[in-house]
């Protein structure tokens, strides 16, 4: 069982990480981690030399990897593996700049999948957020994902730079970080 003055210390140095990681605009924890959220889903985000692949989990079996890539520029989308294969974004796709600013906006389109896929996003305001996980002072992020074929899929996001997503909204469904990542070990299934 761990102390409570083990506790307070992982406690202190996870947030010295977190302010670290504002100060380097970075998005995720650099080691990566493990997220369960209360729509049952699970993300492992996994460092890699090209910077991560994002896992989700889902009642034991993978269903999504996003290929991830950091850059000087921000947090860009590679591509998307899927049951039925892997399929990049051309070009890959910026999904956060290097750095978060109230008012920022930014966007881009690519080709996905045989058709031209666009996001647009915009910092639309910086407030504490209180989730099963914690409370936190979190970047609040319109998202909007539109196709040529019509399609459109509208968020509202909950960005805690060094940590990640702690919460997000689609629509009616509000959907939160449960526990702070856990640290990566290998492992077979969720």
């Amino acid at each position: 069982m761990e102390s409570a003055k083990g506790r307070g210390l992982w406690r202190f140095l996870w947030a010295v990480s977190v302010f670290l990681s504002l100060a380097l605009g970075q998005v995720f924890p650099q080691g990566g981690g493990r997220y369960l959220y209360s729509d049952g889903t699970q993300q492992e985000l996994l460092p890699t030399q090209e910077g991560y692949r994002l896992r989700y989990w889902k009642e034991g079996r993978v269903f999504r990897e996003d290929r991830l890539k950091g850059g000087a520029e921000g947090l860009f989308l590679l591509g998307v593996g899927l049951p039925e294969g892997y399929f990049p974004f051309t070009p890959p796709l910026l999904l956060y700049p290097s750095r978060l600013d109230l008012g920022l906006s930014w966007g881009g389109s690519a080709r996905f999948r045989g058709q031209r896929v666009a996001l647009s996003a915009r910092v639309e305001g910086n407030e504490g957020v209180r989730v099963k996980a914690g409370a936190f002072n979190a970047y609040r992020v319109r998202v909007a994902y539109t196709t040529e074929k019509g399609g459109t899929d509208l968020k509202e996001i909950f960005l805690v730079p060094g940590l990640g997503v702690v919460a997000y909204r689609t629509g009616e469904d509000w959907v939160e970080l449960l526990r702070l990542p856990q640290a990566l070990t290998p492992r077979q299934g969720p």
